[in-house]
């Protein structure tokens, strides 16, 4: 007997998989032209999801395609520094995601064939991936009928099952994606879901006139009240102060910050008090739950007890900096 977290009636479910052929042919005209999808190996399927957490697709794009030029497979990607790696990973952010994604590639290359293997459960015991990516690339890359739960594809059964305007739990929605997954095509069925979340069943003011699912759809005529968002708390302000170290056309960056931040890259030093003089530029940026307001100050020398190096401009290029630094030394015309 079902639990009444994953209780749907069978009715609701079958008029949703009638209308899915509508949703194939939908996005076999409509979906978005993105690398990934005309070849989907392992690799190319999970360095995109990677690259997709937390990150608009269209800054994904670029990066991507870089990427597989220097790193075309699990074996380079393997092999290369993890300092290439990073500055490779450069301005997209939350760097964790390329550390796990290197050691995903080590593990890739000890199974046989150097390849993922296609099973979820087994794909969910390796660095980074969670029950979304393991379904992800296990439909999309290898065929296996695994479901694919994410925001958008939550956001499209909750208004097509919504009913007197309310959507079901978040655990019904989690199974009902399970059983809908088919055996034939299930990377398009994952895909097409995801896809109409992204590009029509939108959070806020979906387009539902485009909905290939929309004679089914309960919530075109009969919206579901929105559940009560928490309230945003407001990033906290941070003031901090940022040396710039020159001397001879060379620039002294350190990979030790007072909290700990943005391990394995390189950046302008971090100190706790301010140096004397009047700082040479202002910059604002936002670092997880803070506003950092930051005042730049020059120097000819590195601040004493922090560990760093000098470097010439051809090297600051090849390494890993945060965002915010590398702006900085691009505004000085550096780098």
């Amino acid at each position: 007997m079902r639990s009444q977290a994953t209780a749907l009636a069978p009715a609701i479910e079958s008029k949703i998989r009638r209308c899915l052929p509508l949703l194939y042919a939908w996005y076999r005209k409509n979906r978005r032209p993105l690398p990934w999808r005309s070849r989907p190996t392992p690799y190319r399927t999970a360095v995109a999801e990677f690259m997709c957490q937390q990150t608009r697709v269209a800054t994904v794009i670029p990066y991507y395609q870089r990427w597989m030029q220097t790193f075309p497979s699990w074996l380079t990607l393997a092999r290369a520094p993890g300092s290439r790696v990073l500055r490779m990973w450069e301005g997209l952010g939350y760097y964790r995601r390329a550390r796990f994604l290197h050691a995903l590639a080590k593990a890739a290359i000890r199974f046989p064939r150097r390849e993922l293997p296609g099973d979820p459960a087994a794909l969910r015991e390796l660095p980074g991936i969670g029950d979304y990516t393991a379904g992800a690339i296990a439909s999309i890359a290898f065929g296996k009928p695994a479901p694919a739960f994410d925001g958008n594809v939550a956001r499209v059964l909750g208004r097509l099952t919504a009913r007197r305007g309310k959507t079901p739990a978040v655990a019904t929605l989690r199974a009902l994606t399970g059983r809908l997954v088919p055996c034939k095509n299930p990377g398009l069925h994952n895909q097409a879901l995801m896809e109409l979340g992204a590009l029509v069943c939108l959070p806020r003011k979906p387009r539902c006139a485009s909905c290939p699912l929309r004679r089914s759809c309960p919530s075109q005529t009969n919206p579901p009240s929105p559940s009560p968002s928490p309230r945003r708390t407001p990033l906290e302000r941070l003031s901090e102060y940022i040396l710039f170290p020159s001397k001879s056309g060379k620039v002294w960056l350190t990979q030790t910050h007072p909290q700990g931040r943005w391990g394995g890259l390189f950046f302008l030093p971090v100190v706790p008090g301010k140096p004397a003089g009047k700082p040479c530029m202002k910059v604002t940026y936002p670092f997880t739950r803070y506003l950092v307001q930051a005042a730049v100050f020059t120097s000819s020398r590195p601040p004493p007890g922090i560990a760093g190096k000098w470097m010439k401009p051809a090297e600051l290029r090849r390494v890993t900096m945060p965002a915010p630094h590398r702006k900085i030394l691009s505004k000085l015309g550096i780098g």
